[in-house]
């Protein structure tokens, strides 16, 4: 069978999610399935004749992190302006390697360099979701459009990059 594809975008870079509602289980049932697209955000239903393996009871997450090192500049109200580094990134979120001590709930702007060449890309809004010693989560909440779409790129390039080397080792 044919693997889903964004019907927005067209990318084949889709995950499967976690039912949200008492009707989505029941869809569960007839075979169609909810799955998020990793690079436009859409989410969407998909009929499989095979049912697919649920997503992990671990990993909640509705887009999949992947490992970087880009440099970063968290603002913060009551964080000194310091250099930190992202060690993984998606769509949704990132973890942010960082000296200041931020806790859950705190609300930041966060500017992510992806490469020297590179526009920056301005997170308008970011909410810790975990923080532990020497890193934060960080939630996406908002972000301009163009800045949306140049982290989409920065996603699409990663997730490229991964599927080569995934096919070159099988």
């Amino acid at each position: 069978m044919k693997d889903p594809h964004c019907p927005t975008c067209g990318t084949p870079f889709v995950r499967r999610i976690h039912d949200e509602s008492t009707m989505e289980r029941i869809f569960n049932r007839f075979r169609i399935f909810p799955f998020r697209c990793q690079l436009c955000t859409t989410r969407f239903r998909v009929f499989r004749s095979v049912p697919t393996s649920p997503p992990s009871a671990t990993d909640r997450r509705e887009y999949k992190r992947l490992p970087v090192s880009f440099r970063a500049n968290l603002l913060a109200e009551h964080a000194a302006q310091t250099t930190n580094r992202v060690t993984d990134i998606s769509m949704g979120g990132c973890t942010l390697e960082t000296a200041a001590t931020l806790p859950q709930g705190t609300f930041v702007e966060l500017v992510i360099k992806p490469a020297s060449d590179e526009e920056p890309i301005k997170i308008e809004t970011a909410m810790v979701c975990s923080s532990r010693p020497g890193s934060v989560g960080l939630s996406f909440l908002e972000m301009v459009t163009a800045d949306k779409n140049r982290l989409s790129q920065v996603i699409l390039s990663l997730l490229v990059g991964q599927n080569l080397h995934q096919n070159f080792l099988s």
